[in-house]
């Protein structure tokens, strides 16, 4: 390909060099044009939420907060305008039970050849992805250095952010735009007693590295109900068109049926 532009350049003489700069100046154009529009699509998201949860540990690593990289991010955050609390943190007791109200943070680890490359995310409580970094990279040997320039290196992605909350809330936002489209009564529905579904509790049996089987906890062979799956928040969990919230203390099974939505109380044991 390099040797098929040289020659047209070659036989079209400063025509053909003109035209190869001109090309070049419209595909940078239409990169930067590319950034800009998506920068602007992620704050518009973003700026709905005020509060962050971090995690107090990463997947990648075994212990928490390891090379402070727990407690990096909460500042970074922080620095950058939001609210930001560490899993552990105790919450102002006005909004600890409003978890879809919050952004949660997580860090990915992508490392290469002799390099440590680290991206964050910011999801809302349905996992849906609303901001990412750009990768972070670090050729330091030393690890502890190397994961805290890799996160602050991703974390300029912020600058081009220019993240400032404009008064909405994330969950109420949210809520009034799945109402407009599936035309949800305004009465909000409370959350019911299931005993006429699952009348014993049901026990959380670990599955694989990121889930949990819940199994009813009363027979001498337990049945399997449901696979829930992690987040980054401990108060939710991912089920099949749903969610599984702890509010106050005590757990819901959340779901649209007939564009409704039914909020279920669970008796979970074994549960964090």
């Amino acid at each position: 390909m390099k040797s098929k532009i040289i020659a047209l350049v070659h036989r079209q003489g400063s025509s053909g060099h003109e035209y190869l700069l001109k090309t070049t100046r419209m595909s940078k154009k239409i990169v930067l044009l590319f950034i800009l529009i998506s920068s602007y699509a992620f704050s518009q998201s973003v700026n709905n939420y005020q509060y962050v949860i971090v995690p107090v540990k990463f997947d990648f690593f075994k212990k928490d907060d390891q090379y402070g990289l727990n407690t990096l991010t909460k500042l970074l955050l922080q620095k950058y305008g939001f609210k930001a609390y560490l899993a552990t943190d105790k919450i102002p007791s006005e909004i600890e039970n409003q978890r879809c109200d919050f952004l949660y943070a997580d860090v990915i680890e992508n490392n290469g050849m002799m390099m440590t490359k680290l991206k964050l995310t910011l999801k809302d409580c349905k996992g849906k992805l609303l901001f990412e970094t750009q990768v972070g990279g670090s050729r330091e040997k030393e690890y502890a250095i190397s994961y805290n320039q890799a996160l602050r290196e991703a974390g300029k992605s912020f600058d081009k952010l220019n993240y400032k909350f404009n008064g909405n809330s994330g969950g109420k936002h949210e809520e009034v735009a799945v109402k407009t489209e599936a035309t949800i009564p305004k009465k909000p529905i409370e959350a019911t007693d299931i005993s006429n579904l699952y009348i014993e509790p049901l026990f959380a049996k670990p599955f694989g590295e990121n889930g949990f089987q819940l199994l009813t906890n009363n027979t001498d062979v337990p049945t399997f109900v449901m696979t829930i799956y992690k987040t980054s928040s401990p108060d939710c969990y991912l089920v099949n068109n749903g969610v599984l919230l702890r509010k106050s203390g005590k757990w819901f099974l959340e779901y649209y049926k007939e564009d409704k939505l039914v909020s279920e109380l669970l008796t979970v044991v074994n549960l964090n």
